[in-house]
């Protein structure tokens, strides 16, 4: 990484110049430390040692009240205040030898370099080819040692029908985190061209949405590429490319906002996609005010229903964008990730009649048909540790706006 060739060679067997010149250099090198003792006679110190200062190396310090004692031959390099430094006749004439074999290394090391370079490019293809098939015998045994875990399944793969049939799938990655614990719940998926092509997921913050629709993207390209999968069964068919839209984040270096970066995925999407896509939008619409966001996200999932036809799962936290399964009934499905709302706990906080408090939530991770109603997002704020103030306060502004709402409605 730092460009110094003279420590690229490790083992020097098949590079003898190189060899040879690095031995000429600590033949030097132990020549110079073998006249430390001749030197410290001659300065009357036992304990003299030689210093690098500024890059000039092998330098003696002697005490500016002790340079009586330095002869008369020495040449001094450097000095301060309270020192002065110099080099005595017999190194300057072995350091300068050394610079020399030093500057002959790096000559031959670069020429070495090109020539190994040279002589590996003949044999550049062959070489290529066998790391590429030992790439690839990596990957099979690695699929292999997946497969023979007991709990993943040999997915059907479908090459002409357009279907995504997980039953009790998992995701890959957060399952082998939990580890023994046990816990993770099991979903299952069904979507078919033929029919229900477009999950619409609303659900609690945190109820496990996005790992859902991550668990069944990476369920579908590891059947793509002929892997066992974690669930009991799965019938897959084949996809010409997953989409997915899901994050936050700005380009600060384009000027370009969270919600403009959004888009422009979104946008890119729905170029792209075809009736043999799977199409995974994550909140959509989430970085405006909220009419444009619900407009922009019923705009976008219609086109997806009405004109692309890929399959779609669709996470959103807006309800109205629910209303598509009353217009699309069969190819339209809403769920939303099941959760229990603890009652008893909420009672057991509230104080006066007029005093609100944030709803507390157990999350069951749970696929379920039908649409949630609210995203209890005080329930977040709450785990976040939020101040209980302020939780109440938005409790009580939340409760107010719902009102004004429904009486609106």
């Amino acid at each position: 990484r730092s460009g110094d060739k003279t420590q690229l060679f490790k083992d020097l067997t098949d590079f003898p110049v190189i060899r040879k010149r690095k031995e000429e250099i600590l033949d030097v090198l132990s020549k110079i430390q073998l006249h430390l003792p001749n030197i410290r006679k001659q300065i009357k110190n036992s304990s003299a040692e030689y210093v690098t200062v500024s890059g000039q190396e092998f330098l003696v310090e002697v005490k500016n009240s002790r340079k009586s004692s330095v002869p008369s031959d020495w040449v001094m390099v450097s000095s301060t205040k309270a020192v002065s430094r110099f080099h005595s006749p017999f190194v300057i004439e072995n350091y300068r030898h050394l610079n020399q074999l030093r500057e002959q290394l790096v000559l031959d090391c670069s020429a070495e370099w090109l020539n190994f370079l040279d002589h590996f490019s003949e044999h550049y293809h062959p070489l290529s080819k066998a790391i590429g098939h030992l790439a690839t015998v990596d990957c099979l045994f690695s699929l292999a040692q997946v497969a023979k875990q007991g709990d993943y399944c040999r997915p059907t793969v479908e090459g002409s029908r357009r279907e995504i049939i997980i039953k009790k799938g998992r995701h890959p990655v957060i399952d082998v985190l939990l580890g023994e614990q046990d816990q993770y719940v099991p979903n299952t998926t069904n979507l078919s061209g033929d029919g229900e092509r477009v999950m619409i997921i609303t659900g609690p913050n945190m109820g496990g949405k996005s790992s859902y629709i991550r668990q069944v993207a990476l369920i579908t390209v590891m059947a793509q590429i002929g892997s066992y999968v974690p669930a009991e069964e799965a019938t897959i068919g084949v996809v010409d490319g997953i989409f997915t839209r899901m994050g936050a984040a700005d380009n600060i270096y384009k000027g370009r906002s969270t919600f403009m970066e959004e888009l422009t995925d979104t946008a890119e999407i729905i170029r792209k996609a075809t009736s043999r896509s799977l199409v995974i939008l994550d909140e959509l619409g989430r970085g405006t005010s909220t009419h444009d966001g619900i407009a922009i996200a019923y705009a976008t999932l219609e086109h997806f229903i009405r004109d692309v036809e890929s399959l779609t799962l669709f996470v959103t936290h807006y309800p109205s964008v629910c209303e598509l399964e009353k217009v699309y009934p069969e190819k339209v499905g809403n769920y939303h990730m099941a959760f229990l709302v603890n009652e008893e706990e909420s009672a057991e906080q509230k104080g006066s009649e007029d005093e609100e408090n944030p709803e507390f939530i157990t999350f069951l991770y749970q696929i379920t048909k039908g649409v949630s109603a609210r995203s209890y997002g005080l329930n977040v704020a709450k785990l976040a540790d939020i101040p209980e103030e302020i939780l109440k306060k938005a409790a009580h502004k939340s409760k107010e706006l719902e009102g004004i709402v429904n009486t609106k409605r």
